[in-house]
């Protein structure tokens, strides 16, 4: 039974089915394998939405890009670490907290000046062996982006791949943060038993506090059923335990 209605917001997230979908139409279109090719990019910028959960902002660098500080906007560390440039929105505000207009010179300056935040974050060793491998042949030096294209470009490309697999949702146009929100939900569906995974995820995520990660918390019937089950189990189990206490007694 499909309950994806009782969804909040069932246009933002995409089913690990319709993700493989994306993910098989853009690999099926790499030339001969080439890993060098332009859908091969797109393959890889897939895979790296799909399995970090990153902002498109943090994987393809925000302007100006010479502003960050250190290397490109995604760096590959030992031990299958990437650092991302965390730069979360925050927008400038165009009054001052008196009410005065600030001028346009004045707020390009805050946008230009706007630092991102460095963090080492885990992905799994396909992903970064696969992201290496692409780097090594592409001979993309520490100081280039590994994926050089806008946002606005990275957008249109799962427009087009959505539309092309089917996946394409009405009234709603498929982008980049339908794979973050996806990686939020399929973490905290794969991780029901796990007390801590709501923290993990808040870590991972950057989010500034468990209530906004808590928006991720779109579970079906489904995916209730099996904790529910589990603890009336355990609830059976206390009952046969202490009716066998009572009758050795």
């Amino acid at each position: 039974m499909d309950y994806t209605n009782i969804m909040k917001d069932k246009t933002g997230y995409l089913t690990p089915v319709e993700i493989n979908k994306m993910l098989n139409y853009a690999y099926n279109r790499i030339e001969d394998g080439f890993i060098g090719s332009l859908w091969m990019r797109n393959y890889l910028l897939l895979l790296t939405l799909q399995r970090t959960g990153r902002r498109v902002s943090e994987v393809v660098g925000v302007p100006p890009f010479q502003k960050v500080k250190g290397l490109r906007p995604m760096d590959l560390h030992d031990d299958y670490l990437i650092e991302f440039s965390i730069l979360k929105k925050n927008p400038i505000r165009e009054k001052t907290n008196k009410g005065k207009v600030r001028k346009k010179e004045v707020l390009d300056k805050l946008r230009f000046n706007k630092e991102p935040k460095k963090r080492l974050l885990p992905v799994d060793k396909w992903l970064y062996d696969m992201l290496n491998k692409y780097i090594e042949i592409n001979g993309i030096n520490p100081y280039q982006r590994i994926f050089p294209i806008t946002r606005q470009r990275v957008d249109a490309i799962i427009k087009f791949i959505a539309k092309q697999t089917g996946v394409a949702r009405e009234n709603c146009k498929i982008h980049a943060h339908h794979f973050r929100h996806s990686f939020a939900i399929n973490f905290l569906k794969k991780n029901p038993n796990n007390p801590m995974a709501l923290i993990q995820l808040k870590n991972y995520m950057q989010h500034s506090s468990t209530q906004i990660t808590e928006h991720y918390t779109q579970f079906t019937p489904d995916d209730l059923r099996p904790s529910l089950e589990k603890a009336y189990q355990e609830e059976e189990k206390d009952d046969e335990s202490e009716g066998e206490n009572r009758n050795e007694r």
